[in-house]
């Protein structure tokens, strides 16, 4: 009778462990601890796809894309401060999105972790404005550093026809994700006088644009949008009255010539010279952005198909006003700096595998330890 009642219990056992590992949700520090997914016969369609069955991943956007000045400045790089190679240069292997350096924490290397045949992700790094000229570093990260919404077009001009010449990618049949995040410029260029492009209806017009091209051009596709950050936020947080060290500030943002008021932010963002009222108005115009981006995923996601679908990262309510100085580019205190680039990609990826309406909408501070999500068999890319 005992024997007889052990095996019940191994067997209820065994059945528990099965649904716990099949039902809970896993989180880890690092993507190397992620268990990986049972093999399957394949995805029965574009509602029904896994990490594992991604094949090409690809990546549109602006400077934060593309990594510049995602690893700082080396004074050891050709050069001292300011001058040298490192301050021009786009760290394209780490970027959040689409890098595939060996040890970078990135949504294209989360995916990586679960298909190792992976084609797109850019390795290494190259001096800025020379795309087309380093293909080899870049694959499918078709960003332009200076980027807005605008020359998307330009970008699949690069994009699609990169993709159909890969050696190893089966550009009918395999399956792709591409990451769009644009309107950080856009932000900035607000304040100019010959702002027509970078209105909310504008940049809505040529993401939409850009996105209609993708359905009806690249087959077996996810486009996966993430939304505009509030970049005025930076302005605040590296105010020098923010320090009571202001010279800690200064050091790290490294302003020109030594003077606290010409940190190269205030250069890049043409708000950050204007007034306080230029700034709000950036919010205002990246909420009206996001909004427009929302419109843009509900338009296509009542027309997906079997081989096209889209889904939005809302990207508002991360907190970049209050990243730690570290967390920023000390070239200009504008870009993000490596930290950054991992706390997005950690943010992005665990969102990738939750419906639209469990997306967070809270405000995110910065988390050095933010868990990345370890998708079981069950998970599939959600596009509702």
């Amino acid at each position: 009778m005992f024997g007889k009642n052990s095996k019940i219990v191994g067997l209820f056992i065994l059945v528990l462990s099965v649904f716990v590992q099949l039902g809970s949700a896993l989180s880890t520090s690092s993507i190397d601890d992620c268990p990986q997914l049972p093999a399957r016969s394949g995805p029965t369609g574009v509602n029904d796809l896994r990490p594992d069955d991604i094949k090409v991943m690809a990546a549109l956007g602006d400077s934060i894309m593309a990594g510049f000045g995602l690893e700082g400045i080396n004074d050891g790089d050709g050069g001292s401060g300011l001058l040298n190679l490192s301050s021009i240069t786009e760290f394209r292997g780490k970027s959040w999105g689409i890098g595939g350096d060996k040890g970078a924490v990135t949504l294209a290397n989360f995916v990586k972790h679960f298909n190792s045949s992976l084609e797109g992700p850019a390795v290494g790094k190259h001096l800025i404005f020379l795309c087309k000229e380093h293909a080899d570093i870049d694959i499918l990260n078709s960003a332009i550093s200076g980027g807005i919404a605008k020359t998307l077009n330009a970008e699949l001009d690069y994009l699609i026809p990169q993709m159909k010449e890969l050696p190893n990618v089966n550009f009918e049949n395999d399956w792709k994700l591409i990451t769009i995040q644009i309107g950080s410029n856009d932000q900035c260029s607000s304040c100019s006088d010959n702002n027509a492009d970078v209105t909310a209806d504008a940049y809505a017009g040529y993401v939409d644009a850009a996105i209609e091209r993708i359905r009806d051009e690249i087959p077996r596709v996810i486009v996966n949008i993430v939304g505009t950050f509030n970049v005025s936020g930076v302005y605040e947080s590296t105010m020098e009255d923010l320090y009571i060290e202001s010279l800690i500030r200064q050091e790290y943002c490294r302003p020109l010539f030594d003077q606290p008021d010409w940190i190269l932010n205030r250069i890049l963002c043409e708000c950050f010279r204007g007034t306080e009222q230029d700034r709000a108005n950036m919010d205002t115009l990246s909420a009206q952005y996001s909004a427009k981006l929302h419109e843009i995923y509900q338009k296509y996601n009542a027309q997906q198909s079997d081989g096209f679908a889209i889904t939005f990262n809302p990207a508002l309510n991360l907190n970049i006003g209050e990243l730690p100085l570290e967390a920023l580019s000390n070239i200009d205190c504008f870009h993000p700096g490596v930290r950054a680039h991992e706390w997005i990609s950690k943010i992005v990826w665990n969102n990738l595998f939750k419906p639209q309406a469990e997306k967070p909408t809270a405000i995110q501070n910065y988390n050095e330890n933010e868990q990345i999500y370890c998708p079981n068999e069950n998970d599939r890319i959600r596009i509702d």
